[in-house]
């Protein structure tokens, strides 16, 4: 990803036009399945970089490769963007693509760590609570994370609920020091 406002641009216009033919969520899958195929594959990617593969070469691998897994739309947008040799921003353009998607369904991404795996119940409990606190639909990811000790963490656009015995163990420091150094 070389530019970022380069990744807004094309990822703005891709939406855009996603959203007048009303297939977000297809475009969404076909980026994530060309940019997992990329990623996936030493072999497709060095093809891809390398400087002696021609325009027309990465176009005709991209059609033999995706052209009946993806939408045209999306198939035209790659065609484009190795035209004009961006192709080395689609990482970039689906991250953005994405966080459009989300701001245009009301989305809010969010990351529940726990010391250990949670069941449904309980997934769908924290979820419950954070949506009606933010008064938006969430896009949770779940991580495991033994370092916590226990509880759980919350983190979704700028704010962390650290419900975790670490982060109550780290307050309870701050607050006996604060304590301590007020007495003194």
């Amino acid at each position: 990803m070389e530019d970022r406002r380069v990744a807004k641009r094309y990822a703005k216009a891709l939406f855009n036009a996603a959203a007048k033919q009303n297939i977000v969520g297809s475009v969404s899958s076909d980026l994530a399945t060309v940019n997992g195929a990329i990623y996936n594959s030493d072999a497709f990617r060095n093809f891809l970089k390398r400087p002696s593969t021609s325009p027309a070469d990465k176009a005709a691998i991209f059609e033999k490769t995706f052209g009946d897994k993806t939408t045209a739309l999306t198939l035209g947008f790659i065609r484009l963007l190795i035209d004009k040799r961006r192709d080395d921003e689609l990482v970039g353009i689906q991250l953005e693509f994405e966080e459009l998607r989300r701001q245009a369904e009301n989305v809010t991404k969010a990351t529940v760590e726990s010391s250990v795996e949670l069941d449904d119940a309980q997934r769908k409990a924290i979820l419950a609570t954070i949506t009606e606190k933010t008064g938006r639909n969430l896009d949770p990811e779940f991580i495991v994370n033994p370092d916590l000790m226990g509880g759980v963490k919350v983190t979704y656009g700028d704010y962390v609920l650290d419900g975790s015995v670490r982060g109550q163990l780290s307050r309870l420091k701050d607050r006996l020091l604060y304590d301590l150094l007020k007495q003194a």
